[in-house]
């Protein structure tokens, strides 16, 4: 398993860093990258041989600092990561070139911190969100006060619509780090009857033998980041899994502005996202 852990050297990386030093513990599957971008450019009066030199010298003590910085944090001795690497790329749109570094070296996991409290609403209209719309690769969004914490549960929120195939994505991590998956839906008019009980039934197979069925009503009276952010506070999952729809409507139901979403909500938990 290739995670590719996204710093700026601030204070709300680290969070990041710690939960994939939480699922290292959990498995000794975990090769890392640790990344960071920087842009560099090269002044009109520098010569082309004055700059690459500079550039170099630059590249070079960022690469320093990087490995200062993340070994700081999880000590030099202390990680049980089947390999660790450190990047520092020189690059103009470090969203982009993020997605494209996890694209051509065959990242399994992008894991990048988020700063704040509200992280279901802030996600969007960040430099996560674009990454979020945009990475073929799943990313894994952290809160910046993240700590160390055992994964034991996990709420995978689906909409029903293409629930095995997500499933099998799903239970390729779950099994790897011993995760135990909830499947949370919230009941829809607009879903046939027919379609439902077919999802439903499939519990009932040996595929889904050791996963949890959470069927609840919807609450019209929240928004639907409402009612998660209640269901997490009540349930406390360590990890919360959703998939997103670059093309349609429910990721961006989910976290764009409402008349009951004008409020600040808070979860403490990691989100890990799918593109579907």
């Amino acid at each position: 398993m290739k995670i590719l852990v996204t710093t700026d050297f601030s204070e709300n990386s680290k969070g990041a860093i710690r939960f994939v030093q939480t699922l290292a513990r959990q498995t000794e599957n975990i090769e890392v990258i640790f990344y960071h971008a920087i842009f560099i450019m090269q002044p009109t009066r520098w010569s082309d041989v004055f700059f690459k030199a500079y550039k170099n010298e630059e590249m070079e003590r960022l690469s320093s600092d990087l490995k200062k910085f993340v070994y700081a944090l999880i000590g030099k001795h202390k990680s049980k990561f089947a390999t660790i690497k450190f990047v520092v790329d020189n690059c103009v749109s470090t969203e982009k070139d993020i997605i494209s570094y996890a694209e051509k070296n065959k990242i399994d996991f992008i894991c990048i911190a988020t700063q704040g409290a509200g992280m279901l609403r802030k996600i969007m209209g960040t430099h996560t969100s674009y990454l979020v719309n945009n990475s073929k690769t799943p990313v894994m969004v952290i809160p910046s006060h993240y700590r160390a914490k055992t994964l034991k549960k996990a709420t995978y929120l689906s909409d029903f619509e293409n629930l095995k195939n997500e499933v099998i994505k799903i239970t390729q991590l779950s099994k790897e780090i011993a995760l135990q998956i909830e499947v949370l839906h919230y009941s829809s008019i607009v879903m046939a009857n027919k379609k439902f009980e077919i999802n439903k039934a499939l519990f009932n197979t040996k595929e889904f033998e050791h996963i949890k069925l959470n069927i609840q009503k919807n609450n019209l009276e929240l928004s639907l980041v409402e009612r998660i952010t209640k269901y997490v506070q009540k349930s406390k999952p360590e990890l919360l899994i959703m998939f997103t729809n670059r093309e349609k409507g429910f990721f961006e139901s989910l976290f764009l502005p409402s008349k009951s979403a004008q409020l600040t909500y808070t979860t403490k938990v990691p989100v890990l996202i799918f593109s579907k």
